[in-house]
């Protein structure tokens, strides 16, 4: 028998558990019969408990405790704490959810036929498959034995209710996705894609092969997941953002080698061709789920990042090196603190900084279905489980990529009021209706970011024998009667043909599958005939790659996908890639920069990203041999400069692909139409753009030439004057050799033209000099003054880092690091003592850049007159890569200088406070009397000093130095400064804005201060944080105790937390 109070499991198989009986013996050995239910698992606990005086439990009590336990069996795990949510029955959650009037939710499927649902698909025939991700959130969170599973569901009925839940394949470990292939499933699990299969027919998995492996399996909540077939044929894999080495598995069905060179998937996805194995990664990462749109655009997820749109495919960043960006992914919603969510519930998270904003995004689906009101076809839906809701957003085309526009003000498209309600996938159905999947849990959250305290917390697995399944559809449809769904695998080719037309998904995406399939050479003429008619939409570009997959595609075939209104992008990719050299698919490429109609016959097409794909798909050197009469470079020349004028995304990228080793003629051409640029033009910043990507090419000959466009006349417009600027301030940043490699090649102009730049640079100066400066000025201007002699230039870079506007002074800093010479550290050093927060870093950051810089911060350093914690931990690790070995002795010798020594002992005599028994609710009495001045938590106090509400990975450890040492470690941004005016007020706070004319300072109390530039007559930083030494003096032990308590529980009190 067991200890007393232990637990026990009574574990039975999914296939016979209704029949079940577990057996406890409670004290004398009665053995109580408890029927198991279709719940997971039961929980029973053994216990010596005796009953007042009564030695032993009578048989009566027994029997009564074995009824309790079997109600509790059927409706949690454990017992719900006060304050926490019960779990509600599937027809009570579902009235508590809320959504546009013109929808309605019903519900699919439930305990016991599913559990913990994750993903879901539905096979040709209608069946219903679902992974069952029981071993979330780690198999240590489990006593017994735990795993995931996938079972299937019928719907016998026609009704729309699935069960008859069948185990197809069990003892999985962390199964995130799946998808029907042939006779069997791709299935992610474990950092692994496999292949299962019943191949004896008796409905179980019998067939098991890995075919990729080296996924990271290191978190849970971010491995691999969501295979997709892509409108290219190839299995897309969501990576789950973690790092990785995927390489084939063992038992790989096409014969590639199990020790094959690994692909690195860090910070991208993967995606294989099911035909032969073929592999690679691709741009763009996502967490959990991923969707296409009907254009073949992929949109991915992360926890704080609803919906983004990957604009950049990894061939297009590979063709051209001199591109570097640093997203290959555009935000189409809004995202992390720019997001905004509407709970119904009292959703909490572990800081204040992330209230009501996504924090768990995932499973986003942009929706294709015809089971929803027309309005959202082609909307972005995505799931937020720590929110119990489901966002929709309405995109529309904005550039290479897309933007978003809230698809309801104020409020979500899904909302519950049941805090158990955990929506993390969705899909689409036979009927064309969205369907999610609810995990169906009361936390949603993994051990790995949770505080230490609540990682054991029993809450943490209720609900692990709950799941549902939803379906959201128009509130006018029908309820459905007996209509089971026709078995598509049965169809002949030219019926699934057709079906790539049909108005729902779900019926295109399968016939799409069992075409690739069966690779039925009948097939070619019925998909040829999609092609060719200009009203069967995307079922074209779905065609053409069913072509190109039975080898059958033709020169006609793609150059009739160009003129197609929804084909032009797979048809360019296709062509491209098989008939470049074709004179017919040549002549067919330059006829879409034809005009036709009084406009370019691109324009014709639908797809809203057809110039993007365009450009990126040819390149300038492809006209050299065009005809005269049909030549497109004057046309494209002109599109370039439209483009340049905007500031929409990817299209500077677009640009620089498509002119691509001939980007210097696109530079020099837009000079030339600075003078007529309108005045919100964006020419400048793309100008910038090109010549910072040219300088990364290092052609000296293209460099020349475009000094040389830039100076071929004097620079006297304003517009002419702001382009030239920017076009310098890319090359003295893009070229390796920087300010050096410009200044020789303007040294080697024509006389005429050095006369130009001579002076140009002089109307820089004195530009720069006029005593108020203007925002306005961009700060491309001052980078220019890089160009100068050192001592022409310091002085004027000396008054800008002191001048009014800090956008001007912090690129003063940078350029100043450029130059060469001692003084330039000598100056950073002088104008330290005065530098608000963010110009002080800069000069930090400016005098470690070099061993000169260095030495001067070191002297001040050890004078006492740079606090040694002010250096954050990269300025450190620059200062310790100096290449002087005397400099670094004398570095290492500060860095490590331990702190004040009665802070060590207050912090030693403080340790038992840690042990004592603490009164979390005291100490929010106790913050609030002494701490919400600076801090705030749990909606007592204010914010001015750092966010402490985050105490996810804070040991009360960390926290009790934070107290009584706060000197110690200081974020750069919560110095206190003490300001002098005009008029001898003084002013100590922390700059929490800075402006070009003013800075704001917030005062102990929640006070504010915004004082002018002009009116600051002494401005000092005092090297300490606004929070007073010696805390300890104004609490007891006690009190300390009951306040780090509160600073770790407070999210805990008075049930604020699920």
């Amino acid at each position: 028998m067991k200890e007393p109070g232990s637990f026990g499991l009574l574990g039975c198989s999914r296939k016979d558990e209704s029949q079940c009986l577990g057996k406890v013996s409670l004290l004398d050995g009665v053995p109580l019969a408890l029927p198991v239910h279709r719940a997971r698992k039961l929980w029973f606990i053994s216990s010596t408990l005796r009953l007042m005086t009564m030695k032993h439990l009578s048989s009566r009590v027994a029997l009564l405790l074995s009824a309790l336990l079997c109600q509790l069996s059927s409706a949690a795990d454990s017992p719900v704490p006060p304050g926490q949510t019960q779990a509600l029955s599937p027809e009570e959650s579902a009235a508590k959810m809320v959504l546009p009037t013109d929808c309605r939710v019903e519900l699919v499927a439930c305990e016991p036929d599913v559990i913990d649902p994750v993903a879901m698909s539905f096979g040709a025939d209608g069946r219903l498959w679902v992974i069952e991700f029981s071993d979330y959130p780690e198999v240590a969170a489990f006593p017994g034995p735990i795993s995931s599973r996938i079972s299937v569901l019928t719907d016998p009925e026609g009704d729309g209710r699935y069960g008859n839940a069948r185990v197809f394949a069990k003892d999985l470990l962390l199964a995130t996705g799946l998808m029907p292939w042939k006779d069997g499933l791709i299935v992610t699990a474990n950092g692994e894609v496999i292949f299962l299969a019943d191949t004896n027919g008796d409905g179980t998995a019998d067939r098991r092969e890995v075919w990729f492996r080296g996924f990271s399996a290191d978190q849970e909540q971010q491995m691999c997941n969501a295979p997709t077939l892509g409108p290219d044929n190839k299995i897309y894999i969501a990576s789950g953002l973690r790092k990785g080495s995927v390489m084939p598995g063992e038992s790989n069905p096409w014969g590639l080698d199990p020790k094959s060179e690994p692909v690195k998937v860090s910070g991208m996805d993967f995606r294989f061709d099911p035909h032969t194995g073929s592999y690679e990664v691709i741009s763009g990462v996502s967490q959990f789920g991923q969707s296409f749109d009907d254009w073949g655009n992929r949109f991915t997820c992360t926890n704080r990042h609803p919906c983004q749109h990957v604009f950049l495919t990894e061939d297009e960043i590979k063709s051209t090196p001199w591109l570097r960006v640093s997203r290959v992914e555009y935000d189409v919603s809004p995202a992390a603190e720019k997001s905004r969510v509407y709970p119904l519930t009292e959703a909490w998270t572990t800081s204040n900084l992330h209230a009501n904003q996504f924090t768990a995004a995932c499973g986003v689906t942009i929706f294709r279905g015809n089971g929803l009101p027309s309005a959202y076809q082609g909307n972005s839906f995505a799931c937020e489980p720590t929110a119990n809701l489901i966002h929709r957003d309405a995109i529309k085309p904005y550039g290479a990529t897309f933007t978003a526009l809230p698809g309801e003000q104020g409020k979500e498209f899904l909302a519950s009021k049941d805090a158990w309600f955990r929506p993390v996938g969705l899909s689409h159905g036979p009927d064309g209706a969205l369907y999610v999947c609810d995990m169906y849990r009361a936390v949603i959250e993994h051990p790995d970011f949770m505080p230490d305290e609540l990682k054991t917390r029993p809450d943490l697995l209720y609900g692990t024998d709950k799941g549902r399944l939803w379906r959201i559809t128009t509130a006018t449809a029908k309820p459905k009667t007996s209509a089971p769904v026709v078995a598509l695998q049965t169809l002949p080719t030219p019926e699934l043909v057709k079906l790539l037309q049909y108005p729902n998904h779900w019926h295109r995406e399968t016939a799409h599958r069992l075409l690739l399939e069966r690779r039925d050479p009948a097939a070619a003429e019925f998909l040829r005939a999609q092609v060719q008619d200009v009203q069967s939409g995307p079922a074209a570009s779905i065609a053409l790659s069913l072509l190109d997959d039975l080898k059958t595609l033709t020169t006609e075939d793609a150059i009739h996908g160009l003129r197609h209104p929804h084909a032009l992008r797979d048809a360019l990719n296709l062509g491209q890639r098989h008939f470049s050299q074709k004179p017919a698919w040549k002549q067919a490429v330059v006829g879409c920069f034809a005009m036709e109609n009084g406009r370019p016959v691109w324009t014709q097409s639908q797809d809203p990203q057809a110039l993007f794909h365009l450009l990126t798909s040819t390149r300038w050197s492809d006209w050299s041999d065009a005809a005269s009469a049909n030549d497109p470079r004057p046309g494209i020349l002109e599109l370039a400069k439209e483009l340049s004028n905007r500031d929409e995304p990817g299209q500077k990228e677009a640009l620089v692909i498509h002119f691509h080793d001939d980007l210097a003629l696109l530079c020099t051409s837009l000079t030339k139409s600075v003078v007529d640029a309108p005045s919100d033009s964006h020419l400048p910043e793309s100008l910038e753009f090109y010549t910072l990507t040219l300088g990364r090419r290092n052609q000296p000959t293209e460099v020349a030439a475009v000094l040389q466009a830039l100076f071929a006349q004097p620079v006297q417009h304003k517009p002419a004057f702001h382009c030239t600027t920017a076009a310098l301030s890319g090359l003295l940043a893009g070229l390796p050799g920087g300010r050096t490699s410009v200044q020789q090649q303007l040294a080697a102009l024509n006389d005429q033209s050095k006369a130009h730049q001579v002076q140009f640079l002089d109307a820089v100066v004195k530009e720069l000099q006029v005593k108020a400066v203007g925002s306005t000025t961009p700060s491309r201007s001052v980078a220019v003054l890089a160009l100068l002699e050192t001592d022409r230039a310091l002085p004027v870079l000396r008054q800008l880092i002191q001048g009014s506007d800090i956008n001007l002074a912090v690129e003063a800093v940078r350029v100043t690091r450029m130059l060469p010479g001692d003084a330039t550290s000598k100056l950073l050093v002088e104008l330290l003592p005065t530098a608000t927060p963010q110009l002080r870093r800069e000069l930090l950051n400016g005098l470690t850049a070099s061993p000169s810089g260095t030495r001067e911060l070191l002297t001040e350093v050890e004078a006492g007159r740079i606090a040694l914690l002010e250096l954050d931990a990269g300025q450190r690790k620059a200062i310790m890569a100096t290449p002087d070995p005397a400099l670094r002795a004398r570095a290492d010798k500060l860095l490590k200088t331990p702190p004040a020594e009665d802070r060590v002992n207050v912090l030693a005599s403080y340790q038992p406070t840690l042990s004592m028994k603490a009164d979390a609710r005291h100490g929010r009495e106790i913050f609030s009397k002494n701490c919400a001045a600076c801090h705030r938590i749990g909606g007592v106090g204010i914010n001015i000093g750092p966010d402490i509400s985050d105490s996810r990975t804070k040991t009360p450890d960390f926290l009790l130095t934070n107290i009584l040492d706060p000197n110690r470690a200081i974020d750069s941004n919560y110095f206190s400064f003490t300001v002098v005016d005009a008029n001898g007020r003084v002013f100590t706070g922390v700059i929490t804005a800075e402006t070009s004319n003013a800075l704001t300072l917030a005062q102990a109390g929640g006070q504010s201060v915004t004082i002018a530039r002009e009116e600051i007559d002494e401005l000092k930083n005092n090297g300490q944080s606004l929070m007073p030494v010696g805390f300890e003096r104004s609490i007891s032990p006690q009190e300390m105790a009951d306040l780090v308590s509160y600073i770790k529980n407070w999210r805990y009190l008075d049930n604020a937390a699920q």
